[in-house]
């Protein structure tokens, strides 16, 4: 009986360790998503293994058998003085423990099985055996506490989402891209595309002005679209990586690369020729976001007015000519004709000319022999201003035609020849416009006539002037390309102030 007695007392005492003490534990590595909250609450995936370190005191490899968990929902609550029972299973504790070499800690396996299909989280207390009297009694409220959640799933197939989230970059290039591309072609310069563009310029520009037209429900769209889509696409690369910060710096990267620098080169150089070939995806988006960018638009024209584009005055006009001078067509004489025609109203008569005193001239008295006649037709001009006395009265106009019939040996005087034919002479103030000059050249010129005419420009200012005339052709013909009329026999003189 005495045998039997201290046999037993020695497998109690084999069985419990009672000299082996747990304080606590913590997590030390998990297969699976794991972390410990603020609390000191060890949170793990279902399905999981784990490895836990357990502190205590003279803790060997068979404490493991000191050590079980029990569902909190099977517990007796926050009355940690009450024995745990009945344990679960859900956590399985493999056998053996590694214990660090003071005996004050050790590491054990433990398998997590997976949850109830009801359950989305479940609530675990780790329990301990008393060396005293055997009981098994919950280790503290946060010190023993392990909660298991529910795995997080993907929202589609990996392979799925990479397909996704390349289309979705796409999708935000193009809208990234329409935005600069479509945007910035105003509908004055598609209606001047389709008048003198290129056969497929035009027809580009025949398909994307109609919703052009519609500046500001066109720029909802896009700019909803491309929310949308990198909303989304931010959304695919967290679920992807698994990680908020990871899917930030990837949609940054690939937004920015692929969604923004990449669409916005191409269509700011090819904006008419991608906006038409992404036509039905531009109307099919408009359509998608109908209920909410068609209201926010309407909104916008009431505000803003309507959307009239770019137009040009004559200044601006003339500037563009000039800054694009290099990468035009335009030959030199095309370019000074256009920006004399858009000069018109801005220019006086005083601009064009050329001072009287670096005019070929001759006097009223000059006998027309042989010698004049030759100084005549040397100096190139078929239109000469006659003067009497000094250079600045001017009385009449030569015209060398007038000397077909003239034989120099008749010696006949210039002034017999002018009073003969009497050319018209006309006066106009120096600080005319060139546009109310030009209604004098047609009013001179009624019909079909080619009548000669000289306009003599006069503005006497105390008693004192000098006299300036056109010395070439040339600026005449500035105007008369402009005007539709024959302006060929016209010589402009203009008086201006000393």
């Amino acid at each position: 009986m005495l045998f039997f007695w201290s046999r037993v007392c020695a497998n109690r005492a084999e069985s419990w360790g009672s000299d082996s003490r747990i304080l606590g534990m913590r997590l030390e590595m998990s297969v699976k998503p794991a972390t410990t909250t603020d609390d000191g609450i060890i949170q793990v995936t279902e399905g999981s293994e784990i490895h836990l370190r357990f502190y205590g005191l003279q803790i060997r490899n068979d404490t493991w058998k000191q050590i079980k968990f029990v569902g909190q929902d099977e517990d007796t609550g926050s009355d940690f003085n009450r024995t745990c029972s009945p344990f679960t299973k859900d956590i399985f504790i493999e056998e053996g423990m590694n214990v660090s070499s003071q005996g004050t800690s050790g590491v054990l396996k433990a398998k997590i099985k997976a949850l109830r299909k009801s359950e989305s989280k479940s609530d675990y207390w780790l329990c301990v055996r008393d060396s005293q009297d055997g009981k098994w009694y919950p280790l503290g409220e946060h010190d023993g506490w392990l909660s298991v959640v529910e795995e997080k799933k993907s929202l589609l197939p990996i392979w799925l989402q990479v397909i996704l989230i390349a289309c979705l970059l796409v999708l935000s290039g193009m809208f990234s891209g329409l935005n600069l591309g479509l945007m910035a072609l105003d509908p004055m310069e598609l209606r001047i595309v389709q008048s003198c563009g290129t056969d497929k310029e035009k027809k580009y520009a025949r398909k994307i002005e109609p919703i052009r037209r519609k500046g500001n429900y066109l720029l909802c769209s896009l700019l909803l679209g491309n929310v949308l889509v990198n909303t989304t696409l931010t959304i695919l690369l967290d679920d992807l990586i698994g990680s908020g910060l990871g899917a930030v710096v990837a949609s940054t990267i690939g937004i920015v690369i692929f969604g923004e620098i990449v669409p916005q080169a191409l269509c700011s150089r090819h904006g008419l020729a991608v906006g038409a070939n992404t036509i039905h995806i531009t109307k099919f988006f408009m359509l998608l976001t109908f209920p909410l960018s068609f209201p926010i638009s309407k909104l916008l024209d009431c505000v803003l007015g309507q959307e009239i584009g770019t137009v040009y005055n004559r200044e601006k006009l003339v500037g563009m000519l000039k800054v694009t001078e290099p990468y035009n067509d335009l030959v030199k004489e095309e370019m000074n004709m256009i920006q004399g025609a858009l000069e018109l109203r801005t220019k006086t008569v005083e601009d064009i000319m050329t001072p009287l005193s670096n005019c070929f001239m001759i006097n009223s008295d000059t006998v027309l022999d042989f010698n004049t006649m030759s100084e005549i037709m040397e100096s190139g001009y078929t239109r000469i201003p006659v003067y009497e006395d000094e250079r600045t009265n001017i009385v009449d106009i030569l015209f060398v035609k007038d000397l077909a019939f003239v034989d120099p040996d008749d010696c006949t005087t210039l002034k017999t020849i002018t009073k003969f034919y009497n050319h018209p002479v006309h006066f106009v103030f120096h600080d005319t416009k060139l546009d109310s000059m030009l209604e004098e050249f047609k009013k001179a010129l009624p019909g079909s006539t080619s009548e000669c005419r000289l306009i003599i420009g006069r503005l006497l200012r105390q008693h004192h002037t000098h006299a300036s005339c056109c010395s070439c052709d040339q600026r005449l013909s500035i105007l008369s390309r402009h005007a539709d009329i024959n302006m060929e026999p016209f010589t402009v003189l203009t008086a201006t102030p000393a």
